[in-house]
């Protein structure tokens, strides 16, 4: 699996994630240019800053839309992970 859809599958199970994540789990060391290829093929992805004292790195997420089937009808709901507000 390529880069940009790991980083894209980990996004779409609801899950942010930041450069430290994309390193620990995927050992993906450039990820705002991962980012970047994802919107350019036009997915949809937020971001934020987290500060933490004197440093700050970026944070990304997707919106999430979750289709469930009830009683015949379809249901949709957004949600949006964005980890700690």
């Amino acid at each position: 699996m390529s880069q940009n859809n790991t980083v894209l599958k980990h996004m779409q199970s609801g899950r942010p994630i930041n450069p430290q994540i994309a390193y620990e789990d995927y050992k993906i060391m450039r990820l705002a240019a991962r980012i970047s290829d994802l919107k350019r093929e036009g997915h949809t992805i937020l971001d934020k800053t987290i500060r933490n004292g004197k440093t700050h790195y970026s944070e990304y997420y997707m919106d999430v839309e979750s289709r469930t089937l009830f009683d015949g009808h379809l249901i949709i709901e957004r949600a949006r992970y964005g980890g700690l507000q």
